[in-house]
């Protein structure tokens, strides 16, 4: 009985072709996340402590003392301002990935080098603006202001010094 020459190849590759590859396997690099100039810790943040009532002169007098809403946003703090305003901080808050693509209407800014997914809309009478600032992978920090007769871009500019300052104050990650 003769056999074919493609039967004797195959039955050659499969009986005498071996390697071995020398070396300890090099896990695969993680897909690029967003920017994150300086990693921050988020763990045991009371984001009451984030901003002050002098970081909230440009926007107004505080109202009231500034209190956990863990209830709506977990780990969050309400600053109600006496200029028909809020400023909500939270900490930690979902990824930067989730907010950009709840967010469609959003866009990517920088806040002090962190990738910042910024949104703004109208909800009845008031403009609110959110900026979630990556400060790891998986966490970022969210600043929100509510603002009454306001434009997106008006609330944005009193946004912007108020999530910088927030994002100063958590410390970096060890």
């Amino acid at each position: 009985m003769s056999r074919s020459p493609l039967l004797l190849v195959v039955a050659f590759v499969l009986a005498g072709c071996s390697y071995s590859i020398q070396g300890d396997p090099v896990a695969a690099p993680l897909p690029p996340g967003p920017a994150v100039a300086t990693p921050r810790k988020t763990a045991n943040v009371d984001p009451c402590t984030l901003i002050g009532d002098d970081d909230l002169k440009s926007i107004g007098t505080p109202k009231y003392k500034p209190n956990q809403q863990n209830d709506k946003i977990p780990h969050s703090c309400l600053f109600v301002l006496n200029e028909d305003a809020q400023v909500m901080v939270a900490v930690p808050y979902r990824s930067f990935d989730e907010s950009k693509s709840r967010q469609t209407k959003g866009s990517e800014v920088q806040t002090l080098k962190h990738a910042t997914w910024l949104s703004c809309g109208q909800e009845g009478e008031n403009m609110v603006c959110t900026a979630t600032i990556a400060v790891s992978r998986n966490e970022s920090l969210l600043v929100a202001i509510s603002k009454k007769a306001s434009t997106g871009a008006q609330a944005t500019k009193l946004l912007e010094p108020v999530a910088q300052t927030a994002l100063k104050r958590l410390p970096a990650a060890s």
